[in-house]
Order: structure tokens, then C-alpha cells, then sequence
């Protein structure tokens, strides 16, 4: 995906300084833990035990990769960034030490530098800032990620008379002689339309798009593919080429602001009635362009600094706001999931906002996804059985999906299903225990790797909350009705083993 101003890609040395700098900050973390490993086996022969050796010889180790990796991280940006998210929202099976750091990356990403983010917005409105908004907070923006950051303004929305057309403010500063670096082909921005259907206060939020964030994100996703084939061989059984692949075809979705601004609008319609309790920006009409995207903007805590903003409350309120904020989360997605289908797939807490009142707010759709009714029937289906707790029938289920297991193992496939797709399982694929690890999986569908993340996410979630005994199937169940009710002569994915059909 290209376009008039769209960065180039990045020239061949830089591109080999950058993959060169990759690989040797990975293999430097990799090589750790292998060296560590095997100062574990010599600790034992000498007696540590497996206590002693996890609070301080694994420790150590643990906290020197946290810093290892937040600085590939930070230094790279790009998709390392993405991955660094990810890995700080799962606090169930990522060490502690990394996972408080990585978590930093969900709303403490260093930003560009205000004068860049004013010439890109600029270039994107074809009207200076001055023209279009009273205010712009361009030295804090409200967060910074891999691909874009984002920015609170109000809107110049001031009253004209009604006895003449209304125009634009930006001929008022052009008659000064400032003409703004126009992006060819970028249509100015139309205010009327901004100012008559944006927010009545005219506060909104301004996502701009990096320039040079497509380019990086392509080359950053050919090493990390090499990296997952790796592990795949030599650490993990679970086919992670295949999850890189359709992350990659999202990402590419993901830099054109108008489709996201037209899935958020979709999603705002969801929850339109239920926005007592959850809440999804739209976009401002007349204020989206490919790079540059103009929302409502919500007034709220991000979930990942919560516990800073209740320090004041006893620890039964705690718990009680802690299982209100994860239950209507997880209501948002299961909605999103088993009922439309349409949800937003980047699942990490920088994406989540506590408001007033407990309400949730929801942003950031430029990675969502729509799953196939297939595939929402077989999982909807999938989320039955987890409520019923039949082994047999949950292996069935878990085959109707498409996912394939190297074998027939009922008890050992249940349990692989409720640490994929359910929070009362553990997912941790470095477990010696873990089916991942005892069984493995051959084949998994790229439509379900982000409704496996949304699970992750609200794993992550409970368990760094301190939520315990919650389960997300449990709660998606009457969703999960309604949609197998919605969906009963939709036919399961065509992957389907002769096995499946046995129980029904």
C-alpha cells in the first residue's frame, strides 16, 4: 500500500543496519536464557533448589532481558514495538520483571517531536493547525505507539452570520500569506461538516500516522517471521509462522485511517445502546484522511494506570471495581465476537480506557478484524461446551474450528481449548506441562489468532488486576446462544474431520 506521500522503503543499507541490529539484540536475549539454562543445571548439582534458583539465579536473568528488550523496543519501534505490547499484557506467563517493563510500551512510547507531528498533520489537513483548531496539544500527546500518536484539540468552531456563507478559517490565515505544505491530492479539511456533526464542545482527538511507519513495519515483519520459525522448531510446537503471516496482512489494513474510522463508526453503533457502561469514539466527518484521523475524544483513566488513580480505596472496593472493569471488557468483546463478528483486534491495555461511572471506553481500531460466520458459529459453539465441561465434546468442538492437533487426545485437547479460549486455563507455551508442549498443534486457522488474543488480553488483564475465578466463556454464553441461534444453517468451517459431526 502506497501513496502520493508515503514514505519510500528503506534503502538497502539501512534496511541491513536495522535487521543487523535485530538479530544481534535478539540472539544476545536468546543466548542468555540458553546460558542461563545451563548455569541452572550446575546450581542444582551444587543444591539450589527450585525456589531458591527462580528468586535469584532466574530473577536476575529475567530482569536483565527486561531491559534488553524494552531497549529493542524503544530503540527499533516499529512491529518490535507491537510485540513488546503484546508480551507486557500477559502476566500470566511472562516473567514478572519483563512484563512490568514491557507494559511501559502500552502509553510511554517516546513520541516524534512536536514540530514533525505539526508538519504532518498540516500536510494531511492542507490548512495550517491555527486554522482548524483553537488549541492542539502537540508537546504531550495523549499516547504514542508503533505506528502513530495521538493528540487532544478543540475544534475552531466559531459562530458565523447567518447572512453569509460559512467558510473556512483557513482563508483567514492564508490572506496572510502562510500556505501550509500540501499533500497532493489531500482535500481541505470541511469544517462546516466538522463543526455541525463533530462534539458539541468540539474536543476531539487527532491520530497522525508516522511517515516513515509502513516501510520499517514490512521489514521488521520478514525478521520476526524468521524469528518465529525458529522458535517453532526449537521451543514452542504451535505453528507461529502462520500467526505472523496474519498479523502482517492486518498490520498493512492498519495504515488506512479511513477504513479504521469506518470500522469505529461501526463498532460506535453496536454499543449505542449500551453506552451507560461502554463506550467507542466516532470519527468527525469531513476530518479523515489515509494518515490522519479526527474522534470524539474520551475522558477517561487508561486501564494500565488505574491502580495509581485508587490508591485511596480499601481492598474490598479494589476487588469490586477491579471485577466490575474486567466484566464489562470482557462483555465488550464477547458482543463484539459472537454477535457482529466486527472487533477491534489489538489487544493490549493501552487500548482500554476506565471513565466515569466504571464506563469502558474502547479505542484504537486500525487492527480489528471481522470473523467469518463460520468461524463465529464454530466458535460460539466452542464456548458452549466450555460452560458444559464434556472433554469428548469439547476436543469435537475444538476440531470444528480447523484447529488440528498432532493427536486425538480428548482430556489433553479440553485442556489446550480452555488455555486458548477461556481465562480459567493457563496458556503459557514454555510450560513443560502445557499441551501445547505435550501435544502440539499442527495446523491453526488465521481467522482465530486474534480471537485467541482477545483471550490472552483478558487473561493478562485478570490476572495483573488480581481478578481470580473469572471466566470469559461463563459470561459469553448467552452470546454464545444467540449466535449459534442466529447462525444454525450457517455451515462450520470446511475443514471439519468426520470426527466432528459424530456428536451431534
Amino acid at each position: 500500500m502506497s501513496g502520493p506521500h508515503q514514505s519510500p522503503p528503506p534503502g538497502p543499507l539501512a534496511s541491513l543496519a536495522r535487521t543487523a541490529d535485530f538479530w544481534a539484540r535478539a540472539l544476545a536475549i536468546y543466548a542468555g536464557y540458553k546460558a542461563c539454562q545451563a548455569q541452572a543445571l550446575a546450581l542444582r548439582a551444587l543444591g539450589w533448589d527450585e525456589a531458591r534458583l527462580k528468586g535469584e539465579h532466574w530473577a536476575r536473568q529475567h530482569a536483565k532481558a527486561a531491559e534488553q528488550m524494552y531497549s529493542l523496543c524503544v530503540g527499533l519501534r516499529g512491529f518490535y514495538l507491537k510485540t513488546g505490547q503484546f508480551l507486557g499484557a500477559r502476566g500470566d506467563f511472562v516473567p514478572e520483571q519483563i512484563c512490568r517493563k514491557l507494559s511501559l510500551l502500552h502509553d510511554q512510547v517516546p513520541p516524534m517531536p512536536a514540530e514533525q507531528a505539526r508538519a504532518v498533520i498540516e500536510r494531511e489537513l492542507g490548512a495550517p493547525l491555527e486554522a482548524v483548531f483553537e488549541w492542539i496539544e502537540l508537546e504531550e500527546p495523549l499516547g504514542s505507539a508503533s505506528i502513530s500518536q495521538v493528540h487532544k484539540a478543540k475544534l475552531r468552531c466559531e459562530r458565523r452570520r447567518r447572512d453569509r456563507p460559512f467558510l473556512r478559517p483557513v482563508w483567514d490565515l492564508l490572506r496572510g500569506g502562510y500556505t501550509p505544505d500540501i499533500a497532493p491530492g489531500s482535500p481541505p479539511v470541511d469544517m462546516q461538516l466538522a463543526c455541525e456533526q463533530g462534539p458539541k464542545d468540539g474536543i476531539v482527538a487527532v491520530k497522525v500516522q508516522y511517515p516513515d511507519a509502513l516501510p520499517t513495519m514490512a521489514l521488521d515483519l520478514g525478521n520476526i517471521r524468521l524469528a518465529a520459525a525458529f522458535l517453532s522448531k526449537t521451543e514452542i510446537k504451535f505453528d507461529l509462522v502462520s500467526a505472523v503471516d496474519e498479523l502482517a496482512a492486518q498490520i498493512r489494513l492498519e495504515f488506512d485511517f479511513r477504513r479504521e474510522a469506518r470500522i469505529m463508526d461501526a463498532v460506535a453503533r453496536q454499543f449505542q445502546k449500551l453506552n451507560h457502561r461502554i463506550k467507542v469514539p466516532r470519527s468527525v466527518p469531513g476530518m479523515v484522511t489515509d494518515r490522519l484521523l479526527v474522534m470524539n475524544f474520551l475522558e477517561g483513566v487508561p486501564i494500565t494506570r488505574l491502580e495509581r488513580h485508587t490508591q485511596n480505596l480499601s481492598e474490598a472496593t479494589k476487588r469490586l471495581a477491579a471485577k466490575r472493569i474486567l466484566s464489562r471488557v470482557s462483555e465488550a468483546y464477547g458482543r463484539m465476537l459472537l454477535l457482529d463478528g466486527l472487533f477491534q483486534a489489538d489487544g493490549h491495555p493501552g487500548n482500554i480506557l476506565v471513565m466515569k461511572g466504571g464506563k469502558i471506553g474502547l479505542i484504537d481500531y486500525g487492527q480489528s478484524k471481522r470473523l467469518p460466520d463460520s468461524y463465529r458459529a464454530a466458535f460460539a459453539r466452542l464456548v458452549l461446551e466450555l460452560g458444559h465441561g464434556d472433554e469428548r465434546r469439547i476436543a469435537a468442538a475444538l476440531g470444528s474450528l480447523g484447529i488440528v492437533t498432532e493427536r486425538e487426545e480428548p482430556p489433553l485437547q479440553a485442556k489446550l481449548a480452555y488455555g486458548m479460549f477461556d481465562t480459567r486455563g493457563k496458556s503459557d507455551p514454555f510450560d513443560p506441562d502445557s499441551p501445547i508442549k505435550k501435544m502440539g498443534i499442527q495446523k491453526f486457522p488465521p481467522d482465530m489468532f486474534f480471537v485467541l488474543r482477545v483471550v490472552q488480553l483478558l487473561r493478562g488483564l485478570a490476572s495483573g488486576m488480581k481478578v481470580s475465578e473469572f471466566s470469559c466463556a461463563k459470561q459469553w454464553a448467552p452470546y454464545a446462544k444467540e449466535a449459534s441461534r442466529q447462525l444454525r444453517d450457517v455451515p462450520l468451517p470446511a475443514s471439519l474431520s468426520a470426527h466432528v459431526y459424530a456428536l451431534q
